[in-house]
């Protein structure tokens, strides 16, 4: 028998089979990218969405706070505020003041 040497096959396999190898390890590599880029993708979209809630949270919670400020600064509840804790009154007319600017 004669000796066969594998690393002589296994060049001459290569030279003769290197581009479907090529092609193959291209195919496999770029079906790994579009896995990769397709979990990435969807880990994105869920934070946006997460995103849009927290934004949404906060614009209710700015509307109540806006509606919280008018309720509380509304000229009755001030006016009852004043008389009540404050003991003030409203001045009549001979006792009212007015200061004119120069």
């Amino acid at each position: 028998m004669s000796q066969i040497r594998l690393t002589q096959v296994i060049l001459t396999d290569w030279r003769r089979f290197r581009w479907p190898v090529l092609l193959l390890a291209a195919c496999v590599f770029t079906a790994l990218a579009v896995v990769q880029l397709s979990h990435s993708n969807r880990l994105l979209v869920n934070a946006q969405n997460q995103l849009y809630q927290q934004r949404d949270a906060l614009d209710v919670e700015w509307r109540n706070l806006l509606l919280e400020q008018r309720a509380l600064s509304e000229h009755s509840r001030v006016e009852d505020i004043a008389s009540a804790r404050l003991n003030m009154l409203r001045p009549s007319g001979e006792r009212e003041v007015v200061v004119t600017l120069p």
